[in-house]
């Protein structure tokens, strides 16, 4: 999808845990979140929460503030945003 959406001329941004992976590779623009990769060993940050459980969270939080950030600057609602809201699959 990341690919469909650059030869439409859009802009990509990866919120991940791994820059270096194929999409991160792919992005105009990484967010990079904590989180505990696949591959403990390599990872940077140690958590007792299970597999991606701390990348989860932590995804929720920074895009619920993106969202509300968004909202603020464009004068939007809930309300009208769900009148316009799609499925991109």
């Amino acid at each position: 999808m990341a690919q469909k959406a650059k030869s439409f001329g859009a802009s990509v941004v990866a919120v991940t845990i791994a820059p270096e992976s194929t999409i991160g590779s792919l992005a105009d623009a990484v967010v990079r979140l904590p989180g505990s990769p696949k591959d403990q060993a390599s990872g940077s940050y140690s958590t007792i929460q299970p597999m991606a459980s701390l990348f989860e969270q932590t995804l929720l939080i920074f895009y619920d503030a993106v969202i509300l950030r968004m909202m603020e600057k464009q004068g939007q609602d809930s309300g009208r945003m769900y009148g316009r809201h799609a499925n991109l699959e």
